[in-house]
């Protein structure tokens, strides 16, 4: 009897941690769908401006701006995104594993979420700034790492600047992802439906002037879809773990039901045989 309340009292465990997870799978859901609306609306802005400061860097009278010269400092700096919580699966772990192979240099990190904080306090790493993932919005975030990355660049002193953080691919496949900031390496990207932009672009003011402003704008830009595509990450790597254990919890109460319908067979089987054992002695 002892082994078969410890089974019931299982089962009621195991169902109430269930229900947790479920109703934390939920909210993650409805998180997730909004921010992956906000990641994915927000990249063909990105891929825009690149495609922009492609076709003004050109017509530009400076050979070279000073965010797009590298510096001879020996230093890095990495800005690591991470999440506050846990719950999300490998996450964390491969966004850190990812961060871990920057050895080449000395390297500062500035890091978003508590988890990139532990990792660099554990490790013995050198710190530059922490936040909180939702500590502010996340425009007022990227602003603020903007000024960090840029004031740390144009002083010299780091040689360059890279984000790190889970880029949103699928709700089941977030890739760890290493962007180069500083100095600013543009792509060669071509405007799906109207070719090239230089067809269609009038510069005013001067090239010069433009490029002087947009390139700021730029490191902006790419630090905040780094962030919007951490937190679609986040909550889509909660909604698969929850969902997952709440599905093994669900298998472990099959099994501890199916354990303790045979306890309780083996237990009634055994109280008839003491009956029938006791009837024939009186008999």
């Amino acid at each position: 009897m002892a082994q078969i309340r410890e089974i019931k009292r299982r089962i009621k465990s195991i169902n109430n941690t269930a229900k947790v997870t479920h109703a934390m799978e939920l909210v993650a859901a409805a998180k997730m769908r909004k921010s992956q609306e906000k990641a994915l609306s927000s990249r063909p802005y990105t891929i825009a401006l690149n495609q922009m400061i492609s076709e003004v860097r050109p017509k530009t009278h400076k050979q070279r701006h000073q965010l797009l010269t590298p510096t001879g400092a020996p230093s890095q700096l990495v800005i690591l995104i991470t999440s506050d919580r846990g719950l999300v699966g490998g996450l964390n772990l491969n966004v850190i594993r990812e961060a871990a192979t920057k050895n080449g240099n000395p390297v500062k990190f500035v890091v978003v979420g508590k988890k990139g904080l532990t990792f660099t306090v554990k490790t013995g790493k050198s710190l530059l700034a922490s936040f909180l993932s939702d500590e502010q919005p996340f425009l007022d975030l990227a602003r603020t790492l903007t000024r960090l990355a840029i004031g740390s660049f144009v002083t010299q002193e780091v040689n360059s600047v890279f984000i790190v953080y889970p880029q949103f691919v699928t709700t089941i496949k977030q890739v760890p992802t290493t962007i180069k900031l500083l100095p600013i390496e543009l792509e060669e990207v071509k405007s799906p439906e109207n070719g090239p932009l230089k067809d269609i672009l009038l510069f005013e003011p001067s090239p010069d002037r433009i490029l002087e402003s947009i390139l700021p704008h730029f490191v902006l830009t790419r630090i905040y879809q780094a962030l919007l595509e951490a937190k679609a990450s986040e909550h889509s790597a909660r909604m698969v773990a929850m969902k997952n254990a709440t599905d093994a919890a669900s298998d472990l109460v099959e099994d501890l039901t199916l354990t303790y319908n045979q306890a309780r067979q083996e237990a009634i089987t055994k109280e008839l045989l003491d009956i029938v054992t006791a009837q024939a002695a009186l008999e």
